[in-house]
């Protein structure tokens, strides 16, 4: 799925294998390309690196969602990918991440009550009072190869440039081309919600609520997030759009074609 890291850039070593090909693909590289236009290079990084970028960076940074940590789960790049943003200097200043479950015979409420969701063995790597309770009615249609994007964070000083907006979308499209998803969930802490960032990633569907007690985050109140795949796709390709249509405009201004 994801070719050796001896390219320059992300989309680079990637081979969809899922479509549409065609707006996956270019959904992709134009939120890298749109990273890249605001100092951010994007790359793949392994899961201690994920955990490392975390510890460096917890002031501005919650504890690490277990869905991602490989102390707890067995990832690797056929179920999970985690990317990076760097600046100039190679600091990370922003994440995201992506995972698969295959939920078949089950849902995100009975899995993530469970803690099935956050760690391979619940009883052995759960905290001391850790529950989760999921009273958002969606979460029990939210089945089948379904992706959890997540992990996402931004360095204060790349905050407000556009990343919430782009690398959610790629976290979505990836998971599509690669896993073949038939939708994309997330959850969302209330103090996001309440600044808006729920609906400009991109997710269509939202709805209350998701409750952690005594997480690995602490005690939080979230919103459950998703979108179908034909809703992603939708929303990708009105992305496309607008980006054709901004620099349309652009061109027009300075007398170009």
């Amino acid at each position: 799925m994801l070719r050796q890291q001896n390219e320059t850039t992300l989309f680079s070593q990637i081979t969809l294998k899922h479509g549409p090909v065609g707006v996956l693909g270019r959904a992709i590289l134009a939120a890298e390309q749109l990273a890249l236009s605001k100092g951010v290079s994007l790359s793949f990084a392994t899961g201690h690196e994920l955990l490392a970028a975390n510890e460096a960076n917890r002031a501005t940074w919650l504890p690490l969602i277990s869905v991602f940590d490989i102390r707890f789960n067995d990832l690797d790049d056929r179920n999970a990918f985690f990317i990076l943003g760097r600046d100039a200097a190679g600091e990370v200043v922003a994440c995201q991440a992506g995972r698969l479950y295959e939920w078949e015979s089950t849902n995100f409420k009975e899995e993530c009550e469970s803690l099935r969701m956050f760690y391979r063995d619940p009883d052995a790597g759960k905290l001391p009072g850790e529950e989760w309770t999921v009273t958002a009615l969606a979460a029990r249609g939210a089945s089948g190869r379904v992706a959890f994007s997540g992990a996402a964070w931004y360095r204060r000083d790349y905050r407000g440039v556009g990343l919430v907006e782009w690398l959610p979308r790629l976290s979505r499209a990836l998971a599509k081309g690669l896993w073949d998803t038939d939708l994309t969930v997330t959850v969302m802490a209330e103090s996001n919600v309440k600044r808006g960032v729920f609906p400009r990633n991109g997710y269509r569907n939202g709805e209350w609520a998701v409750e952690a007690i005594n997480g690995r985050m602490g005690t939080l109140r979230y919103a459950f997030l998703w979108t179908k795949s034909d809703e992603m796709i939708e929303d990708l390709e009105q992305f496309l759009g607008n980006l054709a249509t901004e620099r349309d405009a652009a061109l027009r201004a300075v007398g170009g074609e």
